[in-house]
């Protein structure tokens, strides 16, 4: 039986609506390779998406965390501005009223519908985050070549990573573009998209910029031993999710986060009363959201050996931890640290120019 009031989690493998619905469609800018590397790609970098890296998995937050609380503000808002500020004031106004004629009340019973049906949707906005999980991690397994997505109610969507076509799409904004990657499977006929899995980056800055992150997890799945060290150098912090909730100024700070540069709060400091509120509703999701467990037989999977030398995590966070956050590193702490994750990025692509610099990348 349809339940009106059944709270739908805003699960990004089942909430993410993709522009297409078959891989040959034109909004599909590329498809990319996993066997092939791009020797032009500029750096490698996790864009601060990284839970957990070692030898055996990468763990990524989902597409949604950056961002987690603003549906519980927005569904709140309008769901006020709905239900307590038309409907019931509405309700009041016509009951005070002397003389209503039927006209009246037929015109309120229609504008009465309206809101509630404005309630009704608002209310499933404002609940989809809050008592459900503080996210919905990936997981990449590079011994086994397998890809797990955590979901609502504790199922995990196993998929061979080999299996999946990770495209690069876009959709139009009113001032700008936004490019994101979305894992597709298959049905049999090869081209029909069966399920999407929208990967925990959405940004205006490209394809270029977005290729970063993509030869991040194929190198990490494809490539071999050697470029580990490197791709955890490439990694400034991790958000602290793994084994704990996130703190109401950790939010703030995530949201305030700098992906390029050192302007820090100087960027953001007209979107400070926005990050302030939103940090409010987020804190309430984490607060009465469940840690993700993965299921028995995904932990013996992806059990890393005892005395495995990478293992980067939110343990390895450097102290002071806002100041790379925010960009508001001391001069020789940002050039130490921003020379170690250059180096790094020189190193892996040194290494892909060698390797595919003569072969022509796969679209």
């Amino acid at each position: 039986m349809f339940n009106p009031f059944k709270r739908l989690p805003g699960d990004p493998s089942k909430r993410f609506n993709a522009p297409f619905l078959n891989l040959s469609d034109n909004s599909i800018s590329r498809i990319y390779s996993q066997q092939t590397g791009d020797p032009d790609v500029k750096g490698i970098y996790g864009f601060d998406s990284v839970v957990r890296l070692n030898s055996t998995y990468l763990e990524l937050v989902d597409r949604y965390y950056n961002w987690r609380g603003t549906w519980t503000l927005a569904g709140a808002f309008f769901f006020c501005w709905s239900f307590f500020g038309f409907f019931l004031w509405q309700l009041i106004t016509i009951l005070m009223q002397e003389g209503s004629v039927f006209s009246d009340w037929l015109f309120f019973i229609c504008m009465w519908s309206i809101a509630l049906l404005i309630s009704w949707a608002t209310y499933r906005l404002m609940t989809s985050e809050i008592f459900f999980s503080t996210y919905y991690p990936i997981r990449f397994n590079r011994k086994n070549g397998m890809m797990y997505v955590y979901q609502s109610g504790g199922t995990v969507l196993s998929v061979p990573w080999r299996d999946i076509h990770f495209v690069l799409c876009s959709a139009k904004m009113p001032l700008s573009t936004q490019w994101t990657i979305v894992g597709c499977t298959t049905e049999e006929d090869g081209d029909t998209v069966a399920e999407t899995i929208p990967l925990p980056i959405d940004l205006s800055q490209g394809p270029e910029v977005i290729l970063m992150y993509w030869e991040f997890i194929r190198c990490y799945m494809e490539e071999g031993d050697e470029y580990l060290p490197d791709l955890v150098d490439t990694i400034p912090w991790c958000p602290p999710v793994e084994k704990q909730k996130e703190g109401w100024l950790f939010g703030l700070l995530y949201l305030s986060k700098q992906l390029f540069g050192r302007l820090g709060l100087i960027v953001n400091a007209l979107q400070l009363p926005i990050f302030f509120v939103i940090s409010f509703p987020r804190w309430l999701v984490m607060a009465t959201s469940k840690i993700p467990a993965w299921p028995a037989e995904v932990v013996a999977a992806c059990q890393p050996a005892a005395d495995d030398p990478v293992n980067k995590g939110a343990e390895n966070n450097p102290p002071q931890v806002w100041r790379p956050m925010l960009g508001l590193q001391g001069k020789t702490r940002y050039a130490q640290s921003f020379a170690r994750e250059r180096e790094a990025m020189d190193r892996i692509t040194a290494r892909l120019r060698a390797k595919y610099g003569g072969q022509e990348s796969a679209d």
